[in-house]
């Protein structure tokens, strides 16, 4: 089986690379497109030549106009992918990662060689295309109606995007949605933890990874942490991550009187630190705005970790609630605390519950998910 990936977005995520990687050890041949806006962004992520079935097309095409034209990207993608890639070898199937930048060329190439394509439904289209270019609804339309399946990398962007389209649209596609989540490193898969407990019930360490701004909703953690020290309990809080509200933060920190027992470890891409200050915590809390799937869940799971996540974002809908932590209200400090409080209470059974079930978010079962779709 040869499978055209046509990935707007490869060069910024090494998600796809795992993908690649995975189904390159099922013998799946892969043509990668990659349509890219500067020459120094050629080979980036690219897997090694020793990955033979794996083949590359960075194609120095774009242009900041783009963005503005958007049928003429997509018109301009088609012809390139014809003129290199199409004249030498037809896919069995074609995987566009997003529904308006590959997508759209998907489409065009489906239209002329019916060669059927799976569409992933991402942040960008949702929260990006679909609420400000309104003038690209009726091709999304068409992008999904023709695809020949659909699929979202969580429960919550599904219900999301259900809910924003059509309702005929809707009921013409949804036999053909599904979840595919994405994976975690093998690092974390090969490192799981063993089972955690916590030795006195008061005395919690809390851990946020993420970027330090609005949408990562940090302040409300660290008001979250100032409840509970006035509920009784003797909090400190591990903060990973660096962002433009990092000193907004600290002052927060300060004016709180919790600043010396929260440690800003700043940004670090060290799996092994990152392990390392999950084993020293107790809960992860990421209650975001808004959150596509949320890595750092699952990651922190596989450390045992209790995880506190927001109502109809990321990870939400993946797990039964209570069984690996609970769904809070993002807005409601009171909603956060409580459900820390309910997480104290069934620590020990949640840990062994999230060391468990992180296990099915590896790229190995991932990909053959995938593979499933590519043979329809």
């Amino acid at each position: 089986m040869r499978v055209l990936h046509i990935c707007s977005y490869y060069i910024g995520n090494k998600l796809y690379n795992n993908l690649v990687k995975s189904l390159s050890f099922k013998n799946i041949n892969q043509i990668i497109y990659i349509p890219i806006r500067e020459k120094v962004q050629f080979g980036k992520n690219q897997l090694p030549s020793t990955f033979e079935t794996v083949k590359y097309e960075y194609s120095n095409i774009l242009k900041k106009s783009d963005r503005y034209f958007f049928i003429r990207k997509i018109s301009k993608q088609k012809k390139d992918i014809e003129c290199n890639i199409l004249s030498e070898v037809l896919p069995d199937v074609i995987h566009a990662h997003t529904v308006f930048s590959d997508g759209g060329t998907a489409y065009l190439l489906y239209k002329k060689y019916k060669v059927k394509y799976t569409v992933n439904i991402r942040n960008t289209d949702i929260n990006y295309f679909y609420k400000y270019a309104i003038h690209l609804r009726p091709l999304m339309y068409k992008i999904l109606l023709n695809a020949e399946s659909i699929v979202f990398i969580s429960y919550a962007y599904q219900r999301k995007m259900f809910s924003l389209l059509p309702s005929q649209v809707v009921s013409k596609i949804k036999n053909k949605c599904l979840v595919i989540p994405n994976g975690i490193s093998d690092y974390w898969h090969n490192n799981l933890a063993k089972r955690k407990s916590i030795k006195e019930s008061t005395d919690l360490t809390l851990l946020f990874i993420g970027t330090l701004n609005k949408n990562k909703n940090i302040k409300t953690v660290v008001y979250s942490c100032h409840e509970l020290i006035k509920r009784g309990y003797n909090i400190k809080l591990n903060i990973i991550g660096n962002g433009p509200m990092e000193q907004e933060v600290k002052n927060l920190c300060e004016k709180l009187n919790i600043y010396r027992d929260t440690v800003f470890h700043g940004y670090i891409n060290d799996k092994s630190y990152i392990s390392s200050i999950m084993d020293k915590s107790d809960i992860f809390i990421m209650p975001s705005i808004k959150e596509t799937f949320g890595l750092t869940y699952i990651e922190a799971m596989s450390r045992g970790l209790p995880v506190l996540y927001s109502s109809g974002q990321g990870i939400d809908g993946f797990f039964e609630e209570g069984k690996i932590g609970y769904s809070v209200d993002p807005y409601n400090i009171n909603s956060i605390v409580d459900s820390i409080h309910k997480i104290v209470n069934e620590y020990d059974t949640m840990s062994v519950n999230c060391i468990e079930l992180s296990k099915q978010f590896n790229w190995k079962s991932i990909s053959e998910d995938y593979i499933k779709l590519y043979q329809r």
